[in-house]
């Protein structure tokens, strides 16, 4: 039951992100600190979305890899 309810959020979402993206088709300009660019509103949204995945999934690997070598350095005999 659970797996079919993450299945209809998901396409809730996909549905959600496919109407935004044909809604706002106007351009606009983005400044970074030397460019300038002339970026679509759903190409902006998508550049973010994409990097605070990635920014999540380098943090999640990160913290997950602290765990483990904190339990491996304790698991560890010292030797006298």
């Amino acid at each position: 039951m659970s797996r079919l309810l993450y299945l209809i959020l998901i396409i809730a979402f996909l549905v959600i992100g496919f109407v935004f993206g044909a809604i706002n088709q106007q351009v606009t300009d983005v400044h970074f600190l030397i460019i300038k660019l002339q970026l679509r509103v759903v190409d902006i949204a998508i550049i973010f979305l994409v990097t605070g995945v990635i920014l999540g999934l380098i943090i999640a690997a990160w913290l997950s890899m602290a765990r483990r070598t904190k339990n491996w350095l304790k698991s560890t005999p010292e030797k006298t």
